[in-house]
């Protein structure tokens, strides 16, 4: 697994994807090895409980970590670009105006003087 790969895995488990947990004590080290080599994944039954832990390879553990992290960057500029949308539909109309309408903002003028100002101009006060 080198992350270019698509990480396809069902969260159904078939009868030779899962072990009890108290066959931990009596399997080796290589047939559980093995058996994380031949299934994607193993489900781990515990008694009054049932399925409650899954085991896989690091290798697909590390490829699903940094997939899901991709996945969640992704979403934060999915989300910072409809915020960006969102002002552009709101404000659009000020982000188009020619450089003629432009108001200059002069310098050491805060901009509740300048908006001041603007008001006593309109109503010619």
């Amino acid at each position: 697994m080198d992350g270019k790969e698509p990480i396809c895995m069902s969260a159904t488990f078939a009868k030779d994807e899962m072990l009890q947990a108290n066959q931990f004590r009596s399997i080796s080290q290589k047939a559980l090895q093995e058996q994380l080599r031949t299934h994607e994944k193993i489900g781990v039954l515990f008694n009054n409980v049932g399925l409650d832990a899954v085991m896989m390879s690091y290798k697909r553990y590390e490829a699903i970590v940094k997939r899901m992290n991709e996945l969640e960057e992704m979403v934060e500029k999915l989300e910072d670009m409809v915020e960006n949308m969102k002002l552009m539909q709101e404000f659009g109309r000020r982000f188009n105006a020619s450089r003629e309408e432009w108001i200059e903002h002069p310098e050491g003028m805060s901009t509740l003087e300048m908006y001041r100002q603007r008001q006593k101009e309109r109503t010619g006060q």
